[in-house]
């Protein structure tokens, strides 16, 4: 009879270790966020992301070795004006209530993921520039993933309807398609470990997208992760060399092909805009509160600073932005594309800039290539 017991007992106990082995990542992560006590609206995230850019320019402006006249931090300026310039835009069209709000944050999410990889380039260790950073990136990734017309679509929740079905299958054909270029790619890549190990996040996330099922929660958090794989392609575009400069484009240009069936797919889909006004809980790790004290008008006048400046490159910063970098890439090996940068392996330095900005993981890994819960 104790024989009896106990092999009942080891059977019990291994069908609770895996049932334990099966429980989704995002299951776990949600478990490990606790909620602040917090709460912010749409125009309170806005907010929120506007003084939070202000004050990280505020930084960046008042350290010399950032200077926007140096090549090397140019591509650190140009993304952050690309945010600036779609936070007006989110601003405008949240007051007039059209999809300028959605498209100003979309793309925003886009450029933050872009500016955490050319702050690499920079070099930097400022400390308030990646603390506001980190805070930018929050505010902005619970925009994206609370007010925003995936959300509304999947409160709707059911199938996907044929037009999203045949977009969905469109996506994984262009993933199919990136991953062959990619594939061209790598030998060039090989010789900058920084760019290597870039090339690798945005081939994970392609392979984790052809793997996904046909349903709506995944195309949702697809349509999120293609944020983060087209802000990673733009940032590590200043890693290329000159040489192959060409061959990367067709990356970038991926870009402009999708948004055209995205803005279809935006458009047909309705909106609730008194969801703007519903409160979402602020989770532990998730800060949007800036602690630096700054007014409403240096906000805009630093937002205007980074709006209205020139920080276009010549082709000969360019190159010598990529010559610098293979230079780095060569005494820093591994180590290059982890430290001074803002993803979370630096984060014990205090070198992140931006960690897994409301729910995005790095899409390191084919496990969770991105592991975008969709904003659960």
């Amino acid at each position: 009879m104790k024989i009896l017991i106990r092999i009942l007992l080891c059977l019990a106990l291994a069908g609770f270790t895996m049932a334990r082995a099966k429980e989704p990542a995002h299951a776990a992560k949600t478990a490990q966020h606790k909620p602040s006590g917090k709460k912010a609206n749409a125009k309170t995230l806005l907010g929120d992301s506007n003084k939070a850019l202000g004050v990280m320019v505020k930084a960046a402006r008042s350290d010399k070795g950032l200077d926007p006249k140096t090549a090397k931090n140019k591509p650190f300026w140009k993304s952050t004006q690309t945010i600036a310039k779609n936070l007006k835009m989110a601003d405008k069209g949240l007051a007039a209530k059209n999809d300028d709000f959605f498209k100003g944050v979309a793309h925003a999410r886009r450029a933050e993921e872009q500016l955490k990889i050319d702050w690499q380039l920079t070099g930097s260790k400022n400390k308030a520039v990646i603390e506001n950073g980190k805070t930018l990136g929050h505010s902005i990734a619970l925009l994206r993933t609370q007010y925003s017309k995936e959300a509304e679509r999947k409160k709707k929740g059911g199938e996907l309807t044929a037009p999203e079905k045949a977009a969905f299958d469109k996506i994984k054909a262009q993933q199919k398609g990136l991953l062959a270029k990619l594939k061209k790619l790598e030998k060039e890549a090989s010789k900058d470990k920084a760019l290597e190990k870039g090339l690798k996040k945005v081939q994970a996330q392609a392979r984790h997208i052809l793997k996904e099922p046909i349903t709506l929660d995944t195309y949702l958090a697809t349509l999120y992760l293609l944020d983060e794989q087209f802000g990673l392609i733009r940032g590590y575009e200043y890693y290329v060399d000159k040489g192959w400069r060409d061959d990367y484009l067709v990356l970038v240009n991926l870009e402009t092909t999708y948004d055209a069936d995205y803005v279809s797919w935006e458009t047909s889909t309705s909106y609730d805009w008194a969801s703007v006004d519903t409160s979402v809980d602020i989770y532990e790790g998730e800060e949007v509160d800036v602690s630096e004290s700054i007014s409403d008008e240096e906000v805009s006048s630093e937002e205007s600073y980074a709006s209205d400046e020139s920080f276009d490159m010549s082709d000969a910063e360019e190159e010598q932005v990529a010559a610098d970098e293979d230079t780095d890439a060569e005494v820093d090996a591994d180590d290059t594309a982890d430290d001074d940068s803002m993803d979370d392996s630096a984060d014990d330095e205090g070198e992140d800039m931006s960690d897994d900005g409301g729910g995005d993981d790095d899409g390191g890994s084919d496990d969770d290539g991105g592991g975008d819960d969709g904003g659960d």
